[in-house]
């Protein structure tokens, strides 16, 4: 069996001081792939560092909705600048994120964190690229401004939304993740999406270092771990592991090219 862990951070040093042993242990368990998603400018840097010399990691480039003061437009062209070949990160980002709309924490203005959201998309457009989006109490202003722009390539990380959410998302052809905490045991309508998410739209991720599913809650979270969290959507959905991990697999590989 084979999986890919669609969201990791495990270029985030300070969280992954053993990062060579957190690799070995996702192997071990065939965590074959993993899409390093980048944060803000620096981080996206970081992430692009990281996996030149992996042939098994991908990476992308963005601007998280808490860093959402850093869409300059000096920083918006060089994310055009690389996506456009111009300036040379080794590997070429997979996607546009993370980013997105985030008013639960709301640490930077709705406003801000919209414009920066929407020029993002936008040049997620212009590259033909897919964008990881991250959305927290804002899925109305999030899936009008995705329409807005016309991206048609968008996976929405961490999906934490209830159904009404998830079938605009599926008529959209959106792509559903689903991280450890579809495992938490109070969130029955998380459950329930997961169980009858359409088999083209639905891909597992584990957001490490956060969110550890709920057999290694409170511990640090790593790739690895995105195999519990099969074995649990399996076990929702009534499938084998085996045709989780094909599924989830084969949508992660065609979503960003892999």
């Amino acid at each position: 069996m084979k999986f890919i862990d669609t969201h990791s951070h495990i270029h985030f040093v300070k969280s992954f001081a053993d990062q060579a042993e957190v690799l070995q242990r996702a192997e071990a368990v065939g965590v074959v792939k993993q899409v390093l998603v980048g944060c803000n400018m620096e981080d996206s840097w970081a992430a692009a560092e990281f996996v030149r010399d992996k042939g098994n990691l991908a990476w992308t480039i963005g601007i998280h909705p808490h860093d959402a003061n850093e869409a300059t437009e000096d920083n918006l062209n060089k994310i055009r600048a690389v996506l456009s070949g111009k300036e040379n990160l080794g590997k070429m980002p997979v996607a546009v994120g993370e980013i997105g709309l985030d008013y639960f924490r709301n640490l930077q203005p709705v406003d801000v964190q919209q414009k920066a959201f929407a020029e993002l998309l936008k040049i997620a457009v212009e590259f033909d690229l897919p964008v990881v989006v991250h959305i927290r109490d804002a899925y109305e202003d999030a899936f009008r401004i995705l329409e807005e722009v016309g991206n048609k390539k968008v996976i929405l990380h961490c999906f934490s939304g209830g159904m009404k959410d998830a079938e605009l998302a599926w008529s959209r052809v959106y792509v559903t993740s689903f991280s450890g905490v579809v495992t938490y045991p109070k969130n029955t309508e998380l459950q329930e999406v997961a169980r009858v998410a359409p088999e083209n739209l639905f891909v597992l991720e584990t957001d490490c270092p956060f969110l550890a599913p709920q057999v290694h809650r409170g511990q640090r979270n790593e790739p690895a771990y995105v195999v519990d969290t099969a074995k649990f959507v399996a076990e929702l959905r009534g499938q084998s592991l085996e045709k989780i991990a094909e599924i989830t697999t084969r949508n992660s590989e065609n979503l960003f090219k892999l």
